[in-house]
């Protein structure tokens, strides 16, 4: 499998200024990624960048079609959603209280959720650049960061430490990780295809990405994480045998090669790893016995949840009665701690611990209210349903779109039991994943408008 573009950016003339704001579009779309990694997510760079890319894309730079820009489905709904978000704070700042009032800290759902718009069009500025650009940056990235780390971070996490690797936490180390390793491992294929001098160079790092991104999934010790891998691989089977059955794709014997071998090859990397790490792996696995009778209880809000998953049983039960108060728009903001701090359903020292609901689709509808988490659904479903379409008209490569569907099945498992969505990690794999993917329909837009 080819590249479907070159992987050189346009450049500009020397007399159009609109070129030259195309190119520094372009330039910083495809460079948001390895920022974000050097800057150690610093919020005031990306921020500078954010607010940058978003004026370039209001001016509609480098959009020779501006039809498709002002046209797009997606851009009106992710606007649907800052004005449901808008209304929502003016309701909030008249019908809550003044010690509950989280102020305007609800606008951090808008990057989340609508950014990946933005780098979508910056990237499809420079039509000679791959959108796998985007993906190699952020590789590029994430390795020159952890290449800081020092020796005795490594050292402890080999000997069963957890670490987080200079992300904030272990949690949002492990979805960048897996989200490096899904990567990784769908498109590693695409190495062999290209020029013998570029393949010798590439395919070790590509490997050798895989294998350290193996360990930093094992080393975050997230069972979240365990399970959204292993959902994702049994979504990726499931989307296999449709595909075979229905005829949609052939199988080469190469092709079954290919695959077998990187199955078998990981498998048994990860299965040394195991070996001669510490037992923290299978300690962390067996560590919580889960009965009914203490679900009950939990469930009930009898007892003050103490391990992890009573943690999450007892948020969540607890949620349900502050939606059903404000079903509509929600509590406003991030700050669910401030809601914790007010139940009676936990001690003094449970309300210091714990200051979100470990669970992105809970969090949302308690922060925004179901008019916005309405909007943000129909958000992904049309994603889902572009991407689905640009592989079957054939504008997508198979490996996108699988990738795309694991990715979306990991991503879907993994928030149920934590917030990732507001994150720093989350706001960055939104951006690329979510441009990367949506990248493939624009240019297929852009390409129909040049015919007509």
């Amino acid at each position: 499998m080819a590249f479907p573009d070159s992987m050189r950016l346009s450049q500009p003339s020397k007399n159009g200024v609109g070129q030259w704001l195309g190119f520094v579009f372009a330039s910083l779309a495809f460079a948001l990624p390895i920022v974000w990694f050097l800057s150690g997510a610093s919020d005031a760079i990306i921020n500078k960048m954010v607010r940058v890319m978003f004026v370039l894309f209001l001016l509609g730079v480098g959009q020779k079609a501006p039809r498709i820009y002002y046209k797009d489905k997606l851009v009106w709904l992710c606007t649907l959603l800052v004005l449901i978000l808008v209304l929502g704070y003016i309701w909030q700042r008249f019908s809550l209280p003044k010690e509950l009032f989280s102020g305007s800290s609800a606008r951090e759902f808008i990057p989340a959720f609508c950014f990946f718009v933005v780098v979508t069009y910056g990237i499809s500025v420079a039509p000679k650049a791959s959108p796998f650009l985007l993906l190699i940056t952020s590789g590029a990235g994430l390795l020159i960061h952890l290449s800081f780390e020092p020796a005795d971070v490594w050292l402890t996490a080999w000997q069963g430490g957890r670490m987080d690797f200079g992300f904030g936490n272990p949690q949002h180390t492990g979805v960048i990780f897996s989200t490096a390793l899904l990567a990784g491992i769908f498109f590693l294929p695409r190495v062999f295809s290209l020029p013998f001098r570029v393949c010798i160079l590439a395919l070790p790092m590509l490997v050798g990405l895989i294998l350290l991104m193996i360990f930093g999934v094992i080393t975050t010790q997230t069972r979240a994480i365990w399970l959204g891998l292993l959902f994702s691989a049994f979504i990726l089977l499931l989307i296999c045998a449709v595909i075979l059955l229905t005829g949609r794709c052939s199988l080469r014997r190469s092709t079954l090669i290919q695959a077998a071998t990187i199955g078998i090859g990981i498998f048994f990397a990860g299965s040394v790893m195991l070996y001669f790490m510490d037992g923290n792996f299978t300690r962390r696995l067996s560590e919580e016995k889960i009965e009914a009778a203490t679900i009950k209880e939990m469930v009930q809000l009898e007892t003050v949840p103490d391990t992890s998953v009573g943690v999450r049983i007892g948020l969540w039960v607890t949620t349900l009665e502050w939606i059903a108060e404000r079903p509509a728009f929600g509590w406003g903001g991030v700050k669910v701690s401030k809601l914790i701090k007010q139940s009676p359903h936990f001690d003094e020292d449970f309300k210091k611990r714990y200051k979100d609901l470990h669970n992105s689709y809970l969090q949302t509808f308690v922060n925004v209210g179901g008019a916005a988490l309405m909007c943000m659904i129909a958000i992904i479903f049309l994603v889902a349903w572009r991407t689905i379409m640009a592989w079957r008209r054939e504008q997508m490569p198979t490996d996108v779109f699988l990738f795309s569907c694991t990715f979306f099945s990991f991503w879907v498992m993994v928030n149920i039991f934590n917030t990732y969505i507001i994150t720093p990690a989350g706001f960055l794999l939104h951006a690329v994943i979510g441009s990367f993917v949506c990248s493939w329909h624009l240019r297929s837009q852009h390409d129909q408008a040049k015919l007509k």
